[in-house]
């Protein structure tokens, strides 16, 4: 029989060797051994008149596509706070239009209402549904308001294309919505949700991403009522469906899981999976093609780089990464790197889609892109 002090050593080194197991799997996990080489699909440029932060867009089928910007977590550091004093930051959400790229950005008007404060706006994730028996676009879009108590929330606005204007209509807040990522749209009424972490507390999301802990989860809401429809994901943020007027799908950027997983919406909106694809990145939002179905994926390929950029942006830049995804009957064939950049014409990409071989990349703190396209799709 072994002895006490034996079986305590047995323990102990144990531990050990699991604990250094997991810390040599992280460090692989977030790239640090990876290494990128710079390519673009044609020429690139900065857009111009636009504050730092394009974090998710959403493009029409006849490209027009709505922007957000100002992102911020409320638990985000004194160095964002710096950043946004310094950049005149605030939440914004602008209109660029594919079929005039020379004309950069048009910011759209939004007004405070009894139930919406403008000033506490900082909009994330974006998705658009056009009503067509109304006769007008419905706008979704993440909310993180900085005001006590800390809730995350859906805004939906009417949007007013004479006037460049979105009216607040309503919004959509509780238990089920924990810390939300992006929203994407499946009627004027209804969408998905993601849930990047499980709780607002800074403690548990550090413990969720150092742990590589499958904590993350998708919401259906419909009129007033949310509920969970999926679990163990690992950090969930985008979502896309399959092409407007099918939605079979929902696609699913599991961020730290380097993963897009496929689902296949119920009759009773309820997910099934259907597809799990590995990626070795890590993806942020999705964007789908209206004519082709194919998925677009902004994403932060050197892992350790975007924790210290969401940190401190100012001074750390991180790696930009596009990804073109082809899709065969809701699943993912197969992918192609479109466009890398070691962070200097942009660093940290969000959200990319591709219009008429034009590519248009988004950023977190950074610039908004566009490129030619002139490569094979």
């Amino acid at each position: 029989m072994l002895s006490r002090g034996t079986c305590v050593k047995i323990v102990v080194v144990s531990l050990l060797a699991v604990t250094a197991q997991h810390v040599a799997r992280f460090m692989v996990h977030v790239g640090m051994f990876s290494h990128f080489f710079k390519h673009y699909p044609g020429p690139c440029k900065k857009v111009e008149n636009i504050q730092p932060g394009s974090e998710d867009f959403y493009t029409l089928p006849d490209g027009l596509t709505f922007i957000s910007s100002g992102f911020r977590e409320q638990c985000m550091g004194p160095s964002i706070d710096e950043h946004f004093r310094q950049h005149k930051i605030k939440g914004r959400i602008y209109l660029f239009d594919f079929k005039k790229v020379n004309e950069g950005v048009k910011e759209l008007k939004i007004a405070s209402t009894e139930k919406f404060n403008a000033d506490t706006f900082h909009p994330h994730g974006i998705s658009v549904w056009e009503d067509k028996k109304a006769g007008h676009h419905v706008v979704f879009v993440v909310n993180h308001p900085h005001e006590q108590p800390v809730a995350d929330r859906i805004e939906k606005f009417i949007f007013d294309p004479d006037k460049l204007e979105l009216n607040h209509h309503s919004y959509y807040s509780g238990e089920a919505l924990k810390v939300v990522s992006d929203v994407v749209a499946v009627s004027g009424s209804s969408f998905y949700v993601s849930n990047m972490f499980s709780e607002h507390s800074w403690g548990r999301m550090v413990v969720e991403v150092l742990g590589l802990l499958p904590w993350a989860s998708l919401v259906f809401c419909e009129h007033s009522l949310c509920q969970e429809v999926a679990i163990g994901l690992m950090g969930a943020c985008g979502l896309a469906t399959s092409v407007v007027g099918d939605q079979q799908y929902i696609y699913v950027a599991a961020a730290l899981g380097r993963e897009i997983r496929v689902y296949r919406r119920n009759p009773d909106n309820s997910l099934r999976l259907q597809q799990i694809f590995p990626l070795h990145t890590f993806p942020d939002n999705i964007q789908v093609d209206h004519k082709t179905g194919d998925l677009y994926a902004g994403c932060h390929p050197i892992g350790h780089k975007i924790l210290v950029h969401l940190d401190s942006p100012m001074g750390n830049p991180s790696p930009s990464q596009v990804l073109q995804l082809k899709v065969q009957d809701g699943n993912i064939t197969s992918v192609q790197e479109l466009f890398y950049d070691h962070g200097e014409l942009i660093s940290a990409s969000t959200s990319a889609t591709v219009y008429n071989r034009k590519l248009l990349i988004g950023s977190i703190f950074h610039n908004l892109v566009t490129c030619d396209v002139d490569v094979p799709l």
